[in-house]
């Protein structure tokens, strides 16, 4: 068995019992995993990120904001709304390459030298916590992403409850705007107010 096929197995048998699964990692064992994994396959600091498959209510969401997102831009020909396929490169530190639920791109993509798939200059991120994958996010993708250059907002959405945090770039070098909304708020997308109705339009919660 070759250390990929290790790697796979792992993860494969630690995903039955675990949502989100952590495995060290090289470079090149992520890029190799990720085409044969078919779930969403993160990289972070030397560590493969699985989460296993999506829910039905999460992808609702995902939909959700393609559309609002597409609604936003959509008369911006320079504007690209872009699903959860579409890698992200975080700058060189530690590094890493995300997979966000959605995003928008302004301008001509930047991709990572030797691939289409990863881009160097996304706009907007868009990621649906599950109840997995909030700390994660939050505690360790959330610091990178503001690392980017080009990114002007971010925005975590809860699929537990009707909740969205927007994290928007500042006119202050290094400053990021934190806003928490709540059901009967209306956030504010590219100068544009969203309902938080419409963000969870025909989604329902466990009970």
């Amino acid at each position: 068995m070759t250390t990929t096929d290790h790697l796979k197995a792992t993860i494969l048998e630690q995903l039955k019992t675990q949502e989100l699964v952590r495995v060290p990692a090289s470079e090149e064992e992520f890029f190799t995993l990720s085409a044969q994994l078919p779930f969403k396959t993160e990289y972070h600091e030397s560590e493969i990120v699985t989460m296993g498959l999506a829910s039905y209510w999460h992808e609702v969401l995902v939909s959700n904001f393609i559309f609002i997102l597409k609604t936003i831009f959509g008369q911006d020909e320079s504007a690209f709304v872009l699903g959860s396929n579409i890698g992200v490169q975080i700058p060189k530190f530690e590094g890493g390459y995300y997979l966000p639920d959605v995003s928008v791109v302004k301008d001509a993509p930047k991709f990572k030298p030797g691939s289409t798939a990863i881009i160097t200059n996304p706009h907007l991120v868009v990621e649906i916590h599950s109840p997995s994958t909030g700390d994660f996010d939050i505690s360790d993708k959330l610091p990178n992403y503001r690392r980017i250059e080009s990114l002007q907002q971010i925005l975590f959405v809860s699929q537990k409850k009707r909740m969205v945090s927007t994290y928007t770039r500042s006119d202050q070098p290094g400053v990021w705007l934190n806003q928490d909304f709540f059901e009967g708020d209306t956030i504010l997308i590219e100068n544009t107010p969203v309902a938080l109705r419409d963000v969870y339009d025909k989604v329902q919660f466990a009970k």
